[in-house]
Parts: structure tokens; C-alpha cells; sequence
């Protein structure tokens, strides 16, 4: 089956730009070309990372399920030398990108929906029962990334640097850095004092947004 080809237009929006071309379909795609304003998430001794690159990059690779995670190798030429990235794409904007979307015949869905009930396929003691199809390359990998993203949905959130935090005693503050075992804060209300505070000592949960930044509240552990 041949891929359809997308072309996002220059300063369009990557990420948005694929999902307008995957809809709510399931399937595969790739993509290649230049982009600038790059998002990456990389992974780190404590906790994965988020870096943001300015100026235009080479998109040397990107490929992922419909609806992501994207995973993408970026490079670029330096007066330091040649440099190459690689990490989960955040965010990007195109300036030349070329997509090819490989789509099932068939979602997750409907493959579930159609297969008969289990009493309905049992064999009876006189008829052994036929050996069970194996499931499609598509089907195989479509319940393969849902397995994945499901394993990744239930991992609880934690702040990482740039998001705010609602500290039971600093009050609103800011993540400077998060080493694993420790985050680092500046007070936002006070005289921008830093302190670092162990993380093994809060409860943390996600307590909405703030201009745009994520929000978590940090309780004393009981």
C-alpha cells in the first residue's frame, strides 16, 4: 500500500498539521524536511528533560503512530561543528516538511468490535478447535502502542523545570531544576530567595495551569 504524502507549509504548526492529516484513524507515519521554534523531550538521570532549540534544524527523521508520541533526530551545522539531537518532538514549526502517512484498513476498534463472542468460538468435545489466526502487522502494532501509552498514561506527573508549584509553606514557585531526588525553587512572591527541598518528603498532584505553565501542589508527606 503506497503512503499518502502531506506538505506542511512553512511557520505552519507541525504537531497540529499531523493531526489534521491522521484524523481518528489509526496507522503509521514519518517525516523529513526543515524546522525552527523545536520542543524536544529528552531522557535524564532523574527525571526526562525538556529543551527547547532556536533556529532552523534539520528534520533528518520523525515517525510515530497517529496521534504520537513523535520521536524525532534533528541536526544543524554550527560554528562549533555539526550537531545532532534526538528526543520526543514537543513542538516545532515547519520550514519545509514532507509527511508520509501509512494508513490500517482497520482501527483497534473495530478489529475488537468484530471478533465473536468467546462462547460463540469454543469447540465442542468432539471438534478440535482451529488453530487461531495470528493478528495483522497493523493490528499487532496498533494493540503494541496502545499497550505503551497506556503504561506511560499511568506514571504519575511531577514538575520539571519551567513549570510552577504551589509549595504548603514558600507559597507559588518556580522549578529552576529537578535533579531526581530534589527540586530547586524560586519564590515568585517573596524576594526570589531559592531554596532545593527533597522530593521523597511531598505529596505531589497536578493542580491546573497558570499562564500557560503546569501547576502542582506540594503537601507535606504524613
Amino acid at each position: 500500500m503506497a503512503p499518502r504524502l502531506v506538505t506542511i507549509a512553512d511557520r505552519e504548526n507541525v504537531l497540529d498539521a499531523l493531526a489534521e492529516a491522521c484524523g481518528k484513524g489509526d496507522g503509521w507515519l514519518s517525516a523529513v524536511g526543515h524546522v525552527d521554534t523545536v520542543e524536544i523531550r529528552v531522557a535524564g538521570e532523574g527525571a526526562d528533560v525538556r529543551k527547547q532549540l532556536r533556529g532552523r534544524l534539520t528534520l533528518a527523521q520523525l515517525s510515530g503512530p497517529f496521534g504520537g508520541p513523535y520521536f524525532a533526530t534533528l541536526s544543524r551545522q554550527s560554528s562549533q561543528g555539526a550537531e545532532l539531537l534526538a528526543g520526543q518532538l514537543l513542538a516545532a514549526r515547519s520550514a519545509g516538511v514532507t509527511a508520509s502517512l501509512w494508513i490500517a484498513q482497520g482501527s483497534v476498534r473495530e478489529l475488537v468490535d468484530a471478533a465473536p463472542p468467546r462462547e460463540a468460538v469454543e469447540p465442542s468435545a468432539e471438534v478440535a478447535a482451529p488453530a487461531a489466526p495470528a493478528p495483522s502487522g497493523w493490528a499487532a502494532a496498533a494493540r503494541a502502542v496502545a499497550a505503551e501509552l497506556a503504561v506511560e498514561e499511568a506514571e504519575p506527573e511531577r514538575p520539571e523545570r519551567g513549570d510552577l508549584v504551589r509549595h504548603f509553606a514558600f507559597g507559588l514557585c518556580e522549578v529552576l531544576q529537578d535533579t531526581g531526588d530534589r527540586l530547586k525553587l524560586r519564590d515568585l512572591h517573596g524576594p526570589g530567595r531559592i531554596r532545593e527541598i527533597a522530593v521523597d518528603m511531598l505529596e505531589i498532584s497536578r493542580h491546573g495551569e497558570h499562564n500557560g505553565k503546569r501547576v502542582f501542589k506540594l503537601g507535606k508527606r504524613s
